[in-house]
């Protein structure tokens, strides 16, 4: 079991999503190439994922704010690359967007791996495909191993 914030949310990683698809048909609008120092290239997807809200228990799952999910500071750096694995520290989210995070007294400016503007941009655009009905949504194709399934 993952350690939880009051709200339930986890404070440690908890969970994998698995997607798939065709390159060939993805627009290049949201799939980007990327290079992290310490880290080395790697590419950056966008996508939406749609969360049917069937009553007031998912809604609180998924109406958190930023300053109620965390994850671990890790140094990609210096640890990542010789297999070091450690956290530095523990922040929230909104301390990610603020621009700057403390860690053992230094202060650390913070840059996004996201972007919001390109995330309502895709959930803009997955909310007019649900709607005209050129994506549908089904079952799951697998269930991840969870307590709460």
């Amino acid at each position: 079991t993952v350690e939880r914030a009051p709200g339930g949310t986890p404070l440690r990683p908890a969970g994998t999503l698995w997607v798939t698809g065709d390159l060939k048909q993805m627009s290049d609008q949201w799939l980007v190439g990327v290079s992290m120092q310490g880290y080395g290239c790697s590419l950056a997807v966008g996508l939406g994922i749609p969360i049917p809200i069937l009553d007031e228990q998912m809604a609180g799952f998924a109406g958190v704010s930023d300053d109620e999910i965390f994850t671990q500071v890790v140094d990609y750096g210096h640890d990542y690359p010789k297999g070091i694995s450690r956290s530095l520290g523990q922040v929230s989210y909104a301390e990610l967007k603020s621009g700057e995070i403390t860690i053992d007294g230094h202060c650390i400016p913070t840059v996004p791996l996201s972007s919001m503007v390109r995330a309502r941009q895709i959930a803009e655009l997955l909310k007019q495909w649900i709607e005209g009905g050129t994506f549908m949504l089904g079952e799951p194709q697998m269930r991840l191993p969870s307590e709460m399934a």
